[in-house]
């Protein structure tokens, strides 16, 4: 049961920390969009996103897998398996949420916490 949960808690990591890379990097390379024709610019994006996402992707699962697999048996190890886990596996969701909030919506997730504004959010 603890391998299952443990894969499903470094899988759900890595596949929010991977979307929230490319959507950045893809955004940034959007807002040059103006600068080209179309045609022109779907073109020359297309390559860029090939050779930048091709290798980041082939690197980024091993690292993120790793990365995510020491996050979780640290929390582990402090707080026994399940306790850990879940502890180690929230604290991830909730650092992804600040970035996917601020990313998607320009909210800023520590100063509504900090203002008590959450229940407006929501």
């Amino acid at each position: 049961m603890y391998r299952r949960l443990f894969k499903f808690a470094v899988m759900t990591i890595t596949i929010l920390t991977a979307n929230l890379l490319t959507t950045k990097i893809t955004g940034y390379l959007i807002s040059f969009k103006a600068d080209y024709k179309p045609l022109k610019f779907t073109l020359i994006a297309m390559g860029v996103i090939t050779l930048i996402f091709y290798p980041l992707f082939s690197m980024l699962e091993e690292w993120l897998n790793k990365l995510s697999a020491k996050i979780v048996k640290s929390g582990s190890s402090a707080g026994g398996r399940y306790t850990g886990l879940f502890v180690m596996f929230f604290t991830c969701l909730t650092v992804l949420l600040y970035f996917f909030a601020r990313m998607w919506y320009h909210i800023d997730l520590l100063h509504i916490l900090f203002h008590g504004q959450i229940g407006n959010q929501f």
